[in-house]
Parts: structure tokens; C-alpha cells; sequence
């Protein structure tokens, strides 16, 4: 009977753990979908075969809360477009050239509560650019963007700095400058409604205590 337990509970932690990647990954992998049916099967099979009745239940349960929740991460994926991801390289060079001379007038440029960079736009109507680094720490390639634009780039970057380390999800704002149409001022912001700071980071620097 403790082995059955053992069994049951195991299997069902398994899957709970894998419907908690197929949550953290975007897009969900079909290895963890798969093996979040394996483990849920098991996990019934076990409570039915060998387990009392009362976990019987507690098992089917949790094994169908886990495939609803593998099911709805699917049909997400199918309706709302996966960000993508892309080498640091080409989207510094999209970035840059948005807040070129010739670009609109105002951009902001964060990362989102799940690590994806967000590049917004005001002035022309331009589409938002939403991209996942290769590799790299998204919060240094905010850093080089204030510096290869700001006006007070280190400033910028100090304040930016700050504002990750309090645990503050924050933008910047890159306005075009009147004096020198190859830099921008740049304002540093509390992400709005994405307040939630990425935890993990890509470097010491950025890391949360």
C-alpha cells in the first residue's frame, strides 16, 4: 500500500511539473506534453489498480486538471502567434534603425514579465516588434540600446540599473532630440501594465537576490 502511494504522488508531482514547463515555454514542446500524459497515466492507473477509492479521485482529478491545462496551453498557441526568436545582432540593427533620424518619434524599448524584448512606437504608425534573444541577457540589450542612442547614456543606464535591482519592471522611453538628430533623450518608466520583473537574467548584473 505505501508503495501505491509512492507511485500515485510521484507520478502526479511529475505531472504537475510538466504542465508547469509546458506553461514556462513558449512554445509548449511536445516532449512535455507527452510526458505529462505518461505520468497522469500512470498516476490513475496506479490509484485504480492498487490505491483506496478516496485516491482514486484525488488522482483522476489531478490528472485531468493537468491534460486541461496541456489542452489550453495548445489552443493558445495556436490562436495568439508564439514570439520569435531572434539573434541579438539582427534585432539591435531593427531596433537601431527605428530610432534613427528618421524614425518615429518617441520608443520604447522593454522586457516583458516573461523575457521577450518589446519595441513600441509613437509618432508614425509602426508595428509593435516583440522578439526573444537567441541568447544574452535581454536587460544588458536594453543597456547597449540606451548607449548607442541616449543623450545621457550613462545616466540612463545607471537609472535603469537601479530601477532592476529594487525589483521595478521598467522601460525607456527614447524621444527624438532636437539638438542632435542621432541621439534621443531617454526617460526611464515603470513598465505599464507588465509591472512584473523577469526573474531570470542572462548575467550577474541583472540577476534578482
Amino acid at each position: 500500500m505505501n508503495a501505491a502511494y509512492g507511485v500515485v504522488l510521484v507520478s502526479l508531482a511529475l505531472a504537475l511539473w510538466d504542465l508547469l514547463r509546458i506553461w514556462r515555454h513558449d512554445p509548449p514542446r511536445w516532449r512535455d506534453r507527452l510526458s505529462l500524459g505518461v505520468w497522469a497515466g500512470v498516476a490513475t492507473f496506479a490509484a485504480e489498480r492498487w490505491a483506496p477509492g478516496w485516491m482514486a479521485v484525488v488522482a483522476w482529478v489531478i490528472a485531468g486538471f493537468c491534460v486541461l491545462g496541456a489542452v489550453v496551453a495548445t489552443v493558445l498557441q495556436t490562436v495568439v502567434p508564439s514570439i520569435p526568436v531572434v539573434e541579438e545582432q539582427q534585432l539591435r540593427q531593427r531596433v537601431l534603425a527605428v530610432c534613427g533620424p528618421d524614425g518615429p518619434e518617441a520608443t520604447t524599448v522593454g522586457v516583458s514579465s516573461t523575457g521577450f524584448v518589446a519595441v513600441r512606437t509613437r509618432g508614425e504608425r509602426l508595428p509593435v516588434m516583440a522578439a526573444r534573444l537567441e541568447r544574452g541577457c535581454p536587460f544588458c540589450f536594453i543597456e547597449e540600446i540606451l548607449t548607442a542612442v541616449g543623450e545621457d547614456a550613462q545616466r540612463a543606464v545607471e537609472q535603469y540599473r537601479g530601477e532592476r535591482s529594487r525589483g521595478v519592471n521598467a522601460m525607456a522611453v527614447l524621444t527624438r532630440a532636437t539638438t542632435d538628430a542621432g541621439r534621443r533623450r531617454a526617460e526611464i518608466l515603470p513598465m505599464t501594465g507588465n509591472r512584473k520583473p523577469f526573474p531570470h537574467a542572462g548575467c550577474r548584473t541583472h540577476a534578482l537576490l
